[in-house]
């Protein structure tokens, strides 16, 4: 169950930062007011762009995965848009992680990994994610 729980999560981070995105744009926030019919589509972009925009540093780099993703004019993404998206990749990420973290502790805790076995030396737990 805990399974079908993180693949729903991974499949709404799209979903999620395009709803964010779209309530700053309503309110004339961001691109100016201008939208695109990526950002207007219900699952319109999907997680990857999530992880484009988390993977860049440079503003500049930013502005060039909207365009790219989102469809927009350029004229219409500034330095301060870039950054309004980057916040909102940032802070749909790393709830995505908080919660993915929590589902990773509840199965090692259930499994009875979280505990070492008298006599026995602790060697931890190792985890492996596939950020793809």
């Amino acid at each position: 169950m805990s399974c079908v729980c993180c693949l729903s999560l991974t499949a709404d981070l799209g979903e999620i930062t395009r709803n964010i995105l779209l309530h700053f744009i309503d309110a004339s926030l961001l691109f100016d007011g201008y939208s695109s019919d990526i950002l207007n589509t219900h699952y319109g972009f999907d997680a990857s762009f999530v992880s484009a925009v988390e993977a860049t540093q440079d503003p500049k780099d930013v502005q060039a995965v909207i365009v790219k993703h989102l469809g927009l004019d350029e004229e219409h993404v500034t330095d301060d848009c870039a950054a309004i998206v980057q916040w909102a990749c940032r802070i749909v990420a790393a709830r995505a992680a908080a919660l993915a973290a929590c589902a990773i502790a509840a199965v090692i805790q259930h499994t009875g990994n979280d505990k070492v076995p008298e006599g026995e030396e602790d060697t931890g737990v190792d985890v492996g994610l596939d950020g793809r």
